[in-house]
């Protein structure tokens, strides 16, 4: 009894400081990592740790860490989408210059030899990777001199290349000071919004008025006793509830709106 009782003791000890290890998997089986499930940070860590100088190195935020598409929408309608959620760590970030998509590789990471055409249509069963370009300025100068920043982007006329790291000198606000600098951005691909068909309540050819998302009037109208393509609808300030114009910043007032 007393010696079964020390070796009950030495395989607790061993199984407090030895990893409990039941399965053993295969490389095969491993789960790589899917591009929509990566980040801006994630995406952009490779070139940032790549540097080891002793300059400034600007990095990208952006506050929606990926960009929303739907099944079947093209690159040039994605593309239409304002984007005014990045910043920097240092100097001031523009509006958003152009975008690019990529196919992904299975580890989420983009590849630059698979530009998708802007009017070729996204595919929910696909991964992608967005390079979003903007222009940089406003570098405060730091040290005893100006100071170089360190940054990353696409410096190709086709944009089918890897990003490089480029430098940046603080100075004043012209056009020898304005830097472009990309970040990269898992796109998520949802199903397509449903379609429903709305008849607006209003005499024949009458104009009813659509307003943006904002509430704001959009300069386009709907026309009474005529059936259109409505996929969403939310409540607007000062509009009340409104039905989407299916692929357009277009909303109508609920009460003028008959579903079908």
């Amino acid at each position: 009894m007393k010696k079964a009782k020390i070796l009950s003791l030495a395989a607790v000890a061993l199984l407090a400081v030895a990893p409990v290890a039941t399965t053993v998997t295969s490389l095969s089986t491993v789960q790589v990592a899917q591009a929509a499930e990566l980040t801006p940070d994630q995406l952009m860590k490779p070139y940032y740790d790549s540097y080891d100088g002793d300059d400034r190195v600007i990095k990208l935020n952006k506050k929606t860490p990926f960009l929303s598409a739907y099944n079947g929408q093209t690159v040039a309608s994605l593309k239409r989408k304002g984007i005014s959620d990045v910043t920097s760590d240092y100097g001031h970030v523009s509006k958003l210059d152009s975008l690019s998509v990529y196919k992904a590789f299975d580890n989420g990471r983009p590849d630059f030899g698979k530009k998708i055409k802007k009017g070729q249509k996204l595919n929910q069963n696909e991964n992608y990777v967005a390079a979003l370009r903007f222009e940089l300025n406003s570098l405060k100068p730091y040290g005893d001199d100006e100071g170089a920043y360190t940054y990353f982007s696409q410096i190709c006329d086709n944009f089918d290349e890897d990003l490089t790291s480029e430098l940046a000198y603080a100075g004043g606000n012209g056009p020898d000071n304005v830097f472009p600098i990309t970040l990269l951005v898992p796109v998520h691909v949802n199903p397509a919004p449903a379609k429903t068909y709305a008849s607006i309540k209003a005499r024949r050819n009458h104009k009813v008025r659509t307003y943006t998302s904002s509430g704001k009037f959009s300069r386009h109208y709907v026309y009474g006793k005529r059936t259109y393509r409505v996929n969403s609808k939310k409540k607007i300030k000062h509009r009340g509830t409104c039905y989407k114009l299916y692929g357009k910043n277009q909303w109508i007032p609920k009460k003028y709106v008959s579903i079908r």
